[in-house]
């Protein structure tokens, strides 16, 4: 699950920040200690690439003038969100370079990201526990496609079920596609998080 995003000046100053989860502490002082990490990195090797804690995980993207990072849990796979944080940083950059070079402390200018950011990241902010009191569908634009592309054999069951039912509960693919509950809901998950299926709340 997702938790925060944290838009940062290399300085260490936080311009945009935007919280989705369960960590709650001071922005700024994060991305001090966020953006001293990656100038200590730069300084040994090619900058960090995430760090990571005993529950969560730090995913990085640098710019010459910007340090953006987001905090998922430990297990969540990064290479979506990594490809959607770096459009974000893009994106941040293509708006306020100009602003950035010199920048006069104000950040309220920078909240006008806030529609953006959530149309990239929002989508990995579901609590896995959260699946269980959902039904799931296939995006309509999944449903003409050839499932032996990259997904793995569990994802592939849950798109399987999907097609023939529908709409299904996690107990549905756990209980018909033989899956584990664990291996349902990390398909599951991932699936979300690519836009492949959808979550229906349960009435």
């Amino acid at each position: 699950m997702l938790h925060n995003i944290w838009i940062a000046k290399d300085t260490g100053e936080c311009l945009f920040h935007k919280k989705y989860g369960s960590i709650d502490h001071d922005e700024n002082l994060i991305t001090s200690f966020l953006s001293a990490i990656e100038i200590f990195a730069q300084n040994v090797d090619k900058g960090c690439d995430f760090l990571q804690t005993k529950n969560y995980k730090f995913i990085y993207s640098t710019s010459e003038q910007i340090v953006s990072v987001v905090c998922t849990d430990c297990d969540d796979e990064d290479s979506g969100i990594r490809s959607d944080l770096k459009s974000i940083q893009d994106e941040f950059n293509n708006r306020f370079e100009d602003e950035l070079k010199d920048w006069n402390g104000r950040v309220e200018h920078f909240s006008l990201m806030n529609d953006y950011v959530d149309k990239h990241l929002k989508k990995y902010s579901t609590p896995t526990e959260n699946l269980a009191n959902t039904k799931l569908e296939l995006n309509p634009k999944i449903i003409t496609q050839d499932i032996n592309k990259s997904y793995s054999h569990q994802q592939k069951k849950v798109i399987s079920l999907l097609k023939y039912k529908g709409v299904a509960t996690l107990s549905d693919i756990v209980k018909l596609m033989k899956l584990t509950e664990t291996d349902a809901q990390l398909a599951a998950k991932d699936l979300l998080n690519n836009d492949v299926i959808r979550q229906i709340p349960i009435s």
